[in-house]
């Protein structure tokens, strides 16, 4: 069982109450699919972004039965007659949450979550090396749906980009995850999770068109949110801002700095109403490097302790994943590592830490000394620490120390 140990009382103990409650959560047996609860804690469900935005934390506490199931069964809901979209949320015996669904033409469904499915489905494989995430062939389809078909079914103008009808009605689609936004046609977290899906699939030149595109939604500051009938609008967006620079279509250099400051500064004068959304935020910064902020939120959804799944489960990952700044790569052996620990934690250690088949210990000291030990697996691991790169057969460590200067 993954532990996690550090110079800290307090991240001690968020951990275990976190492990301890997402692993609550389990509703694998009697007659329902290997699943965890994904969702309102009053809604006995699991939901498509719920699952997608849970399944590293998951993983993480050796959940991959059930994340492989959920991302299937998803998978397995889409089909021509809801126009590839999939169902966004079942019971945990697999049957379809009639809270969320009328019929073929009235269900709730929210592009993002289309490509998100895909892009953490594939992140999975990236986390077990696990072949079934590849080649199992509902998984296959739907990639291929997501970026084809799907696509096809809601471009009206051709541009190989999907539009929602513009409307604020989650039963009739929406273009973001914020159903709280104005109608938007298209959204940045619809564009972003697209582009990442592509990037993912190696379709470059399709993903490098929509960051084209996404370039002229600048405004000298920030970025717009989307695109209304009357146009480009740069109002605050909340996800549909956010997962921006979590899927990278923001890119990196000046401008996405200063488009990181104005969603800094708007997450701390406009925070969501939704604990959930703010589950997101240590994520797109540890990505990004501003990783005082980071830890700045990853405390806020400590400190609330809760009850909503997928803070619990975000914040393993944002403990162990977040903070240990862990890139793995299980099917290619690697594993690259770069501490992302904020000034007030020392050290931090996480043990029978799960990358492919490997078990592992991945310690940091500070922004300057990483050990890594393979406790066990099914040969050599490549590891990346900085400018060193290691390889570790089972029983070997490394330790790499930067010059402190």
């Amino acid at each position: 069982m993954l532990t996690l140990t550090s110079s800290s009382a307090y991240v001690d103990e968020a951990f275990t109450w976190a492990r301890k409650r997402a692993l609550a959560w389990v509703q694998t047996g009697a007659g329902n699919l290997p699943s965890y609860w994904a969702g309102y804690p009053s809604r006995e469900m699991f939901y498509s972004r719920d699952v997608c935005h849970q399944a590293a934390g998951a993983h993480l506490l050796g959940l991959d039965a059930e994340n492989f199931a959920m991302f299937r069964h998803f998978a397995r809901s889409a089909t021509p007659a809801r126009k590839w979209f999939p169902i966004w949320a079942f019971h945990f015996d697999g049957r379809i949450a009639a809270l969320d669904y009328h019929d073929d033409e009235h269900f709730v469904r929210e592009i993002p979550a289309v490509f998100d499915l895909t892009y953490r489905a594939l992140e999975q494989y990236d986390w077990t090396g696990d072949r079934r995430w590849i080649d199992d062939p509902d998984l296959a389809a739907y990639y291929r749906h997501s970026v084809g078909e799907f696509v096809e079914a809601h471009d009206a103008d051709g541009d190989g980009i999907p539009e929602a009808g513009g409307t604020a009605d989650i039963f009739l689609g929406t273009a973001t995850y914020n159903e709280r936004e104005a109608p938007l046609f298209v959204a940045g977290d619809g564009l972003a999770t697209q582009y990442g899906v592509l990037r993912k699939l190696g379709r470059h030149a399709e993903a490098d068109r929509i960051q084209s595109t996404y370039d002229g939604w600048w405004n000298g500051d920030h970025f717009a949110r989307g695109i209304t009938k009357d146009g480009l609008d740069f109002d605050w967006g909340l996800e549909s801002h956010t997962l921006v620079p979590l899927f990278g279509l923001s890119g990196t250099g000046e401008r996405n700095e200063r488009f990181l400051d104005y969603l800094e500064a708007q997450m701390e004068a406009h925070p969501p109403l939704n604990i959930e959304s703010f589950s997101y935020w240590p994520e797109f910064l540890f990505k990004h490097g501003r990783d005082e902020s980071a830890w700045r939120w990853t405390k806020h959804l400590i400190d609330s302790r809760d009850d909503y799944p997928e803070i619990s489960f975000t914040v393993v990952e944002h403990l162990v994943a977040g903070l240990l700044g862990l890139r793995p790569d299980a099917p290619n052996a690697t594993l690259t590592v770069e501490s992302h620990l904020p000034a007030e934690l020392d050290a931090l250690t996480a043990d029978h830490l799960p990358v492919g088949d490997w078990d592992l210990r991945v310690s940091q000291e500070g922004r300057h000394t990483t050990e890594v030990t393979v406790h066990s697996g099914p040969g050599p691991l490549t590891v990346t620490v900085g400018t060193e790169t290691h390889s570790l057969e089972p029983g070997q460590s490394a330790r790499v120390t930067k010059d402190r200067s």
